[in-house]
């Protein structure tokens, strides 16, 4: 059974802004997927679908073999808990400590009550120092966020989804604000971590250098559609020259969103 299943899945915002455009998709457990395509393609739309913060608009998709327009209250809540994401900002409280970023991981197994005493006297430090012993810092369990580089902030983030221990890591543009050296680093850290734990893992990407060399499958996508989806020894540079063909520059550059830099498509 796929972990994921997506039939002409499409994210329509205002009724006018088409992010996601009609994707078939099927992703089983255990896989290693990378996402590429220009900025504003609709991949971070695509991800938020899949981690079920937002739904679809139009198609069907399904997790685990639930359909996701069935869930809710509870069983939305559990599905949501067997997805971990990663974002490219990190998402961290920066004056805290490492160890109580690493436990966030547990918010949404723990009560309100344990959650708000685990930030006097952290619990689960055992298991806390096990996730960053897996990405390679386990010395920073007491430091302050903050005080930490750009690469040891991202493995905080990587060690708070292990905490949560999901079967799927969604991690969008992880390394976008590293520099290429450590990028190919954290790239191999994730599918480590994939490979020993089983988990499902689906990366967006810029670097489609690091996703050609260490994903035996690459998703590309343009204008919320898939252009191909292939092994990566059948992607052509002339299938790259379509996927980047006019594409605007960088959306942090000018301050839109995945959604804002998207064209208008009126319905």
């Amino acid at each position: 059974m796929d972990q994921y299943r997506l039939e002409k899945v499409s994210k329509i915002f205002d009724r006018r802004l088409v992010a996601v455009d009609g994707i078939d998709l099927g992703v089983q457990r255990g896989e290693r997927v990378a996402l590429i395509g220009p900025s504003g393609a609709g991949k971070t739309t695509l991800f938020r679908m899949l981690n079920c913060t937002l739904r679809p608009t139009a198609g069907r998709l399904w997790i685990n073999g639930d359909e996701v327009v069935t869930l809710h209250g509870k069983r939305l809540r559990e599905a949501r808990r067997k997805i971990g994401t990663i974002y490219q900002q990190h998402n961290l409280v920066p004056r805290l400590k490492v160890v109580h970023n690493v436990l966030a991981g547990n918010l949404g197994q723990w009560s309100t009550v344990r959650s708000l005493s685990s930030l006097f006297r952290p619990v689960d430090l055992e298991l806390a120092n096990r996730a960053l012993r897996q990405v390679g810092i386990e010395e920073k369990i007491f430091a302050r966020t903050d005080e930490l580089s750009g690469g040891q902030q991202q493995r905080v983030a990587i060690a708070r989804v292990l905490m949560q221990d999901p079967e799927a890591i969604l991690a969008d543009e992880p390394v976008s604000s590293v520099d290429p050296s450590l990028a190919t680093v954290i790239v191999k850290l994730l599918i480590e971590i994939s490979q020993k734990t089983r988990k499902t893992l689906l990366i967006n990407l810029h670097g489609v250098d690091l996703a050609l060399a260490y994903f035996p499958r690459v998703v590309g996508i343009k204008n919320g559609k898939a252009l191909f989806d292939l092994p990566p020894d059948k992607v052509s540079d002339s299938l790259l020259e379509e996927l980047y063909s006019g594409h605007l520059p960088d959306n942090q550059e000018n301050g839109l969103t995945d959604e804002e830099s998207k064209p208008l498509v009126y319905q």
